[in-house]
């Protein structure tokens, strides 16, 4: 029952990406505004990530959108049916919810990318002027613009936050990269239990080329998937990872821990080698005792307090190692000159 509920919302998805890519390369675009979506059901959540215009880049507004859900996440994942005051969960009393959200069974969450690529990395035409969002450094929310440079503060203790709390979360996360997941898309790949590629996707980390370091704690994640040497290849030489390249490896690939069929979208392929065999398991309390027991082992409770989503500053130095290391090269003449640059090339020779 539960694996047909989700196809059918899988389906649905698919229906909508299909209507707003026939629209790619019309006017119509420039009026479908940048989003993070949640789909929501009682055991699996999606959220998709949409700015047709740019390859999905991220927005400040688009931040924003992924810190709401993300707590919303963190509600669903934790509810319970009794009723608990002041402790992080959903009150089954309450009115305002529906029956979804009165049982706890949640097990999945899914991130993916709409108009068949996961994301290009922060939007470098975005002036967070008509967003109306702030990123802060320990809000619910986030301030001013992200290219602003002067706040990149703000944004990496604003995405480190998010991502690692996401990463946290109680329930099987599973990252769906169809086409490219690049710089800053490359580092929401690390946020996320388990990987999945389709075969036209490509994982590329190029904070280097553009004069910068990685700032959302992908760094650290990194390092404990593939290990110190793959880790600086990727990061320093931008040593890519490609489905087809993956998928002709035995088993699982060296980033992936799934790789799509030929013509299968990474969602598709998602559902069929992760979604239906959790959903055919008998108990979702069992299944987050399991993650939980597995980011502790992990040590995400040293960077990260699950009960209010709060990084620990103060005792990871991991975390503030990344951070610092972002700041000293973040907004300098050689990131400001390659990031320029990039604008340059997104505009073309002749455009302004």
């Amino acid at each position: 029952m539960f694996a047909s509920q989700l196809r059918c919302q899988c389906h649905r998805l698919n229906a909508v990406e299909s209507q707003i890519s026939r629209f790619a390369s019309s006017a119509c675009l420039k009026n479908i505004p940048p989003s993070v979506s949640l789909e929501l059901s009682s055991s699996v959540a999606i959220l998709t990530l949409r700015n047709p215009k740019r390859r999905n880049a991220l927005t400040v507004s688009m931040m924003t959108d992924f810190d709401r859900h993300v707590q919303t996440l963190a509600k669903w994942s934790r509810r319970s049916d009794d009723t608990y005051e002041n402790n992080g969960r959903i009150d089954p009393c309450d009115n305002n919810l529906d029956d979804k959200q009165r049982s706890n069974d949640a097990r999945i969450v899914i991130l993916t990318g709409a108009n068949d690529t996961f994301c290009s990395g922060l939007d470098l035409h975005d002036n967070g002027q008509n967003d109306g969002a702030e990123l802060t450094k320990d809000s619910d929310s986030i301030s001013v613009d992200e290219h602003s440079l002067k706040d990149g503060n703000n944004m990496i203790h604003h995405m480190t936050r998010v991502t690692n709390q996401l990463m946290s979360l109680p329930v099987v996360s599973i990252s769906a990269i169809d086409g490219y997941a690049v710089g800053g898309g490359a580092e929401l790949t690390t946020c996320t239990d388990l990987v999945v590629l389709s075969r036209s996707a490509t994982v590329q980390f190029v904070h280097a080329k553009r004069g910068a370091s990685f700032g959302w704690g992908g760094g650290r994640r990194l390092v404990q998937k593939v290990g110190r040497g793959k880790a600086l290849r990727m990061l320093l030489l931008g040593e890519c990872v490609h489905g087809e390249e993956e998928a002709a490896r035995a088993g699982a690939g060296v980033y992936a821990d799934a790789i799509g069929e030929e013509g299968e979208s990474a969602l598709e392929a998602t559902m069929r080698l992760f979604v239906d065999p959790i959903l055919e398991l008998p108990c979702s309390q069992s299944i987050r005792a399991i993650k939980n027991a597995v980011s502790a082992a992990d040590g995400d409770g040293e960077v990260i307090d699950s009960t209010n989503g709060k990084l620990k500053l103060d005792t990871n130095m991991a975390v503030t190692g990344e951070m610092e290391s972002f700041m000293s090269v973040w907004g300098g003449d050689s990131n400001r000159a390659q990031i320029q640059k990039a604008k340059e090339n997104l505009r073309g020779p002749n455009k302004s």
